[in-house]
């Protein structure tokens, strides 16, 4: 692992341009041949080919109904895809290293898209700092992620998804830092801390609308741990598609209503500039904040 990163990275500063095209072009091959895979009976293909493959979404209802309900986040392939797939592959117990390989072969597959390689460094980083011994919190390891994905592939500096997908990650970070056990809490706090962080990269694309919160909580899990794996399994057992069509069909439809009292985004767009101030303004605060409740605990230890 560690000569594999080394040698990305030598690559990365002789010519970062080079390593990010050559993987581009590789991954274009891949996501055709992936798409010719899934079957053509599905009714709702488009919607196939955007969650099993990282293509486009091309029905523009959907996808303007996903945005108004700011559920487009977690349809679209992102960090989540393969951090969903390495729990199955782990319930399994498919060894890391076999693991990491699929998960590399599947981001290529989707597109080598910016928030799936961020997932996918920050899965074979932790894997190697277990291997070593080393131990970091949730958002620092976030931030090891996303800067190591930037050294590889700096024109990605300019990447609105890499930014959104940095963003979610580290708002998923509250409750390991807060140390929240219990399961139903920690689902409710990760969509509100989720909504918070989002905010700002959001801002000029999705309405933000408090309801927002409430679809994610109910209509969010519904999409990755039915629609995902339904989609997957359509592609290994061609029957299946039939039932992740009812189902899917069913999505857009309770989307299409659920949208209505939502109204479409009018403000401005922030800048890509201001946003990644925002995303290391949060890191420092997390740091701080770890600092302090840290400071309390040894605190009240000397007191007892």
């Amino acid at each position: 692992m560690i000569i594999l990163i080394l040698l990305a990275a030598s690559l990365s500063i002789s010519n970062s341009d080079t390593l990010l095209n050559n993987a581009s072009r590789l991954s274009q091959s891949y996501q055709q041949k992936c798409l010719t895979l899934l079957p053509r009976e599905s009714e709702n293909h488009s919607a196939l080919a955007s969650i099993v493959c990282g293509e486009r979404l091309q029905d523009q209802n959907l996808k303007q109904n996903l945005v108004k309900t700011s559920l487009i986040h977690i349809f679209v392939i992102s960090g989540s895809h393969l951090l969903l797939l390495d729990e199955l592959f782990a319930i399994i117990r498919v060894p890391f290293f076999v693991r990491f390989l699929l998960l590399s072969f599947y981001s290529l597959v989707v597109g080598w898209q910016p928030p799936a390689v961020r997932a996918l460094s920050a899965l074979g980083l932790r894997g190697l700092f277990k291997k070593l011994g080393w131990v970091f919190p949730a958002d620092t390891m976030t931030m090891i992620a996303g800067c190591f994905t930037l050294a590889l592939f700096p024109a990605w500096w300019n990447s609105a998804s890499l930014l959104m997908s940095w963003c979610a990650s580290l708002a998923l970070a509250w409750t390991s830092l807060l140390k929240i056990k219990n399961p139903f809490h920690r689902l409710l706090f990760n969509q509100c801390a989720v909504f918070i962080f989002m905010t700002a990269p959001l801002w000029g694309l999705s309405s933000l609308h408090p309801l927002a919160l409430l679809y994610n909580l109910l209509l969010g899990p519904l999409v990755s741990y039915v629609l995902l794996p339904l989609g997957f399994l359509s592609v290994l057992a061609p029957p299946v598609v039939s039932a992740f069509d009812f189902l899917m069909t069913m999505f857009a439809r309770t989307l299409s209503w659920v949208s209505e009292p939502v109204p479409s985004a009018t403000a401005k767009q922030i800048s890509l500039s201001t946003l990644w101030v925002w995303i290391f303004a949060w890191q420092v605060f997390f740091h701080y904040l770890r600092l302090r409740l840290r400071q309390g605990r040894d605190s009240a230890w000397s007191g007892s």
